[in-house]
């Protein structure tokens, strides 16, 4: 019995050892710098029973954020002297990591005062996740419409983005057939969304929120869709004969076969991916293959189509942004 008393009684002074201990996060970084850095620090430290504070004053330990030009792109370093611990990026995306390496130690059961030192690098610059999205894919079935209101729940990305920036993600690439009437009603084509103003909205406010806090933690975030396809209301209005659209984008004996690439069909494209960029600030780009739907033409007038259609429609927005580039499949 004296020796279970004697446990209880470590614990409960460790306990309140740990309750008594203040931790100023001190950082000179814009928030949109450090806020997610802060965030995970903040969460973590309470979580582990320690008083968080962001101003100096009376406290019994210190962790310093800042960023250094010493480092390389997305490297971060953790250094200790006395009763102060130094989280240094060479980035932003540098400093979430080592606020993140902070966190893990803590969560493992470490305390404040003894983080183990480190510094790291990434192996590989571009560490992307390839996210089917469950409307307009490229196949229908239940296992996909299982999921429909789930990846419209907020929670959920919000969730899925924390884990991708835990486990050191960088991208998330978004795929499905054609994304544009889910973001916009094109200034010119509007004939091309079946959403009222009001279900757009809802649309829209779900993909600014996706892209927003893939921002914030330091996640690029692009569109892949299928380069010649549109929506089925657009194909319709315009009398398109090809197979642009799903279900006889899959309905054809050949699936990877031709769709129409009028110019009406080029000028849609192009204009969509402007007012995309320039609707969606937090958005990172594009992605684009030479792949479906455009059997029967060749390796130049696949990337002239390219050229005419979502590299010109970068091009023409207001802001930069980047490409990723999918091989060819055949």
């Amino acid at each position: 019995m004296p020796k279970i008393v004697s446990v209880l009684l470590f614990i409960l002074l460790g306990a309140n050892s740990a309750f008594a201990s203040t931790v100023y996060l001190q950082h000179d970084l814009p928030n949109s710098e450090v806020g997610y850095a802060v965030k995970v620090l903040r969460e973590t430290l309470a979580e582990e029973a320690y008083s968080v504070t962001l101003s100096p004053g009376q406290v019994d330990f210190t962790i310093k954020l800042g960023v250094s030009v010493d480092y390389g792109p997305e490297s971060f370093s953790l250094a200790s002297a006395g009763n102060r611990l130094s989280i240094r990026g060479g980035d932003k995306r540098g400093l979430i990591y080592g606020a993140l390496a902070v966190a893990e130690q803590l969560r493992n059961g470490r305390d404040i005062e003894s983080i183990e030192v480190r510094r790291e690098s990434p192996a590989m610059p571009f560490r992307a996740i390839k996210h089917n999205l469950p409307w307009d894919s490229y196949r229908s079935s239940s296992a996909l419409d299982l999921h429909y209101e789930t990846a419209r729940d907020v929670r959920y990305w919000e969730a899925f983005l924390d884990m991708m920036a835990e486990n050191r993600f960088n991208a998330l690439t978004l795929w499905n057939l054609h994304p544009f009437p889910y973001m916009i009603k094109p200034k010119n084509f509007p004939e091309a969304t079946r959403f009222s103003d009001a279900e757009l909205a809802q649309w829209r406010q779900l993909y600014k929120a996706i892209f927003a806090m893939a921002r914030e933690r330091g996640i690029d975030t692009y569109l892949v869709n299928w380069n010649v396809l549109v929506s089925e209301e657009f194909a319709d209005a315009h009398d398109l004969e090809g197979n642009n659209y799903f279900p006889f984008y899959k309905g054809s004996a050949d699936s990877r076969g031709e769709a129409q690439t009028s110019d009406i069909v080029k000028r849609y494209t192009r204009e969509s991916v402007t007012q995309v960029l320039e609707e969606y600030p937090d958005l990172t780009g594009f992605g684009f293959s030479f792949g479906e739907q455009m059997g029967g033409m060749t390796p130049t007038e696949r990337q002239r189509w390219m050229d005419e259609t979502i590299i010109a429609g970068m091009r023409e927005a207001d802001r930069p942004s980047k490409m990723i580039f999918r091989a060819p499949f055949s």
